[in-house]
């Protein structure tokens, strides 16, 4: 008889976003207070080292925490399938989902130093922040760290540990940041934003390297019912998947903010850092929207997953899809009365901050859906049409802003720019909408969801 799939639950997921929401919230309240602390100028510098550093460091983290929540969540499954009860401990589970890939880690966080140290010395013109950006940059390296951890929570079922380690990040480096920024300035904004989760890196890490070292942990992976062989057989062979999605993912976060990176560096150059700042007051409501589907998502990829005994999954997909859609198209009317109301606070320093932030919301909305469509990619192996989408995205959003730059008289610069970012996530969501409701060669079976 074929097996069915346990019914996908919501609850477990909802409580990890929404303690994961509370904490990137807090997040939220200490970086606009900060905003109306500090000049706009040095605001928008810190804007610039902030979107430099967490947008090389979430290349890495998203395609690894994705590949680390799909793979937890197979062994999980596998591991039910043959009779077993037991969960493994979060180290052991973490343990296996990067084994062979830890070196990467390393290579992440100097890639991320050097990346960070050119971009801002370099493409937006700041040579004086060149070492002081590489060391915050190597430090960012530990969100990749951290989140493959927290992926490796999700994946398992872990929701509560899940929902404190997320809450606590969002909270701790909230607060950190605004006391780094009105010590030091724009770079010790950033320190506190990324410290937290450089201390979770290098603690998480310690622990793996202290159990390897002893013959106990060959015990604990030996320890499981004859039965789990075929467990352990079975994920062996999926962790070239795995291996997959995390090179996809990273391929397709390269691409993806390509666009984001053009819009600051366009930005700058037709007006100034005031301009920056203006984006990014805008784009910290439009943030909180985009949280939705990172949270959901690495709570419930896992249950994308095709089950083999079954050929279908617990969660459907385009459930998956509209009710995250929904889901931020709630939050951005939320969020954009809140900036409607606070509106009276931030125009006067940061002009044209509401038109930007009806735009921003928009494109943020779009995103949401795009970015779940990216997890139904990664969970059931879509891989290339996860990347072109991408590419296809960022290749519009960079058109526009040129435009923008070099064609002034087609209106207002700023305008177009923030523009870009609509339309940037509308190409990405509609590409990868279009691939996916076209049923693939190689799929077995009728086609009745996504």
């Amino acid at each position: 008889m074929t097996a069915r799939p346990s019914r996908a639950s919501w609850s477990g997921p909802a409580v990890a976003a929404a303690s994961g929401l509370a904490g990137k919230g807090v997040q939220f309240v200490a970086l606009t207070t900060l905003a109306l602390v500090v000049s706009p100028t040095e605001f928008g510098l810190f804007s610039l080292v902030q979107a430099t550093v967490f947008g090389v460091a979430s290349l890495s983290s998203s395609a690894f925490a994705v590949s680390a929540a799909a793979s937890a969540a197979r062994r999980r499954t596998a591991t039910e399938g043959a009779g077993g009860a037991a969960r493994e401990s979060p180290l052991v589970a973490f343990a296996e989902a990067v084994r062979g890939r830890k070196r990467w880690f390393g290579v992440v966080a100097l890639a991320d130093g050097a990346v960070v140290s050119v971009g801002l010395s370099v493409v937006y013109g700041h040579p004086e922040l060149a070492l002081a950006a590489f060391a915050v940059g190597l430090a960012a390296g530990g969100i990749t760290v951290t989140e493959t951890f927290v992926g490796v929570l999700a994946g398992s079922g872990r929701t509560v540990s899940t929902a404190v380690v997320d809450g606590s990040r969002g909270l701790v480096s909230g607060l950190l940041a605004v006391a780094g920024g009105l010590w030091a300035g724009a770079l010790g904004a950033a320190v506190g934003l990324v410290l937290l989760d450089a201390v979770v890196a290098l603690w998480v890490l310690a622990a793996i390297a202290r159990c390897s070292r002893r013959p106990g942990v060959e015990a604990l992976l030996g320890s499981r019912p004859a039965s789990s062989a075929g467990v352990t057989a079975g994920v062996t062979a999926a962790s070239t998947g795995d291996r997959g999605v995390t090179l996809t993912g990273l391929a397709a976060a390269s691409a993806g903010q390509i666009g984001p990176w053009v819009v600051l560096w366009a930005l700058q150059m037709v007006g100034g850092l005031e301009a920056v700042a203006t984006f990014a007051v805008a784009n910290r409501f439009a943030a909180l929207v985009l949280l939705v589907p990172v949270y959901l998502g690495k709570n419930m990829v896992g249950r994308l997953v095709i089950d083999p005994r079954s050929g279908r999954s617990p969660l459907r997909a385009d459930r998956f899809v509209a009710i995250v859609g929904a889901v931020c198209l709630a939050c951005a009317l939320i969020a954009g009365v809140v900036q409607w109301g606070a509106a009276g606070l931030l125009t006067d320093r940061y002009p044209g901050v509401v038109v930007a932030g009806v735009v921003l919301l928009a494109a943020a909305v779009v995103r949401g859906v795009a970015t779940a469509l990216s997890m139904v990619c990664a969970a059931r192996g879509h891989l290339r049409v996860w990347l072109v989408s991408d590419l296809v995205a960022t290749a519009a959003s960079v058109a526009v802003c040129l435009v923008a730059v070099s064609a002034p008289g087609v209106g207002d610069p700023q305008l177009w720019l923030m523009a870009s970012v609509l339309i940037g996530a509308v190409v990405c969501a509609l590409v990868r909408a279009a691939r996916l409701v076209r049923r693939p060669r190689s799929d077995r079976g009728p086609v009745t969801h996504l």
